[in-house]
């Protein structure tokens, strides 16, 4: 500090230099990631680079929001304790903020993207915040006549994050969508391109279903379709039932649109919508027990395995039903899985709907 008093330069301009360093090196190991992720997806460059270039942004944002908040603590607490209550600072905030408006993107639907307004007036708000701190000259602490504008613009910052939410549903793709032809139509979204061979496969595992299956004529990704719905295996979806069912593609797991596809072709095969003909909401714990049998045997199925990539904290009863229907999968012949699977269809649904089969 006695240097730096001493320096011809002003005070600011020394915290500047300072602060400029600080967010450099933070920078840097983030933007040689994110040039090397470049370097490997530019030799074919997919759709999607408009995608890339908003959450690359909020990166950025991210590692000034981290530099703003360190600095604010140590001109609140000095070097002493500063660095512990910076980190815990920033990540207990992090978590908070996350909650309201995004604050940080771990993964990226097709369906979502970046808001360039609401990133642009974030980085407009921390910016301030920066800029307010240099107000304080080095060796200051935010006492008295320096507190009122960092703890102004800090607000207003909190305010932003709080209000705005930074990750947007993207406008519908029907008119973009690449579909596979089939007893039911799957399309999705141009940036999963690359998951269509795996989706080809399902579409003719589709194809191969017994005809007491009943088949949703096309499915799209989530998103696409502005009126699509996701629907529960035993509920009423609520909204428009002729609205077409979706699915998504969750981190390339076949196990995510193996089971939006699997609970559409449930919901259409055992009428699940058909409120004025079936009497669903009367099903016995027994019966509910062997749907769930079934569902879980028909999403393994789809994806041609029967060990899940997933987990989940499901109740026990439940977990041992589908561990049960996924071992249908693993111990029977194709032929015998359909004979069990038809057999199901036709007496559950029989039971429950007055049209019967």
């Amino acid at each position: 500090m006695e240097q730096a008093a001493a320096a011809r330069m002003r005070p600011a301009a020394i915290e500047g230099y300072r602060m400029a360093a600080t967010i450099v090196i933070l920078l840097v190991p983030y933007l040689v990631g994110q040039a090397a992720g470049f370097a490997m997806t530019a030799r074919t460059f997919p759709p999607g680079l408009h995608l890339w270039l908003g959450y690359f942004a909020v990166g950025v944002f991210v590692t000034l929001f981290a530099a703003a908040v360190g600095w604010t603590m140590g001109k609140i607490f000095g070097a002493a304790l500063a660095p512990l209550v910076a980190a815990l600072s920033f990540l207990v905030l992090l978590g908070l903020l996350d909650r309201q408006g995004s604050a940080v993107v771990i993964t990226g639907l097709p369906s979502m993207t970046v808001d360039p307004v609401i990133l642009a007036v974030r980085f407009a708000a921390v910016t301030a915040l920066l800029a307010a701190l240099l107000w304080a000259p080095a060796g200051v602490r935010l006492r008295g006549r320096h507190l009122p504008i960092p703890v102004a613009t800090a607000i207003v910052l909190i305010g932003v994050l709080l209000s705005t939410a930074i990750v947007v549903p993207r406008e519908p793709a029907q008119d973009r969508a690449t579909c596979i032809q089939g007893p039911t139509v799957l399309c999705v979204w141009p940036e999963h391109e690359k998951y269509l061979p795996r989706l080809e496969e399902m579409s003719g595992r589709i194809a191969a279903l017994p005809d007491a299956f009943v088949l949703p004529p096309r499915m799209n990704e989530h998103g696409i379709d502005p009126g699509s719905q996701f629907g529960n295996r035993i509920d009423l979806r609520v909204g428009n039932s002729n609205a077409v069912p979706y699915f998504l593609i969750i981190e390339g797991s076949p196990w995510s649109y193996a089971g939006g596809i699997e609970t559409a072709i449930t919901s259409a095969t055992f009428n699940f919508q058909g409120a004025d003909d079936c009497a669903w909401p009367s099903v016995t714990e027994a019966d509910m027990g062997r749907l769930e049998v079934f569902s879980a045997w028909l999403e393994a199925y789809l994806v041609g395995g029967a060990i899940p990539d997933y987990q989940t904290n499901a109740p026990a009863e439940m977990q041992q039903n589908w561990a049960e229907g996924r071992a249908r999968l693993r111990d029977l012949s194709q032929e015998e899985q359909f004979q069990w699977a038809e057999g199901e269809v036709r007496e559950i649904r029989g039971r429950y709907c007055a049209s019967g089969e």
